[in-house]
């Protein structure tokens, strides 16, 4: 599957091309083998618990990089 408006190559599972939206072609893809990637359902790392990064600012460090 092809998309023509796009120029790019879909898996054979498309019927609409997920970019613009229009009918995927049926011709043979420029490059073989390209298949669906699984999705995952895990969590995003913040509600896994997993801490932010904290940064580390204050106004002296600001002062000191402007030299004020």
């Amino acid at each position: 599957m092809r998309c023509k408006h796009c120029n790019v190559d879909l898996a054979e599972t498309y019927t609409l091309c997920p970019l613009c939206g229009e009918k995927a072609a049926d011709e043979a893809p420029k490059l073989d083998g390209i298949k669906v990637a699984p999705y995952s359902n895990a969590a995003p790392k913040k509600e896994m618990g997993v801490p932010k990064a904290k940064k580390n600012f204050s106004i002296e460090k600001l002062k000191a990089v402007f030299n004020l």
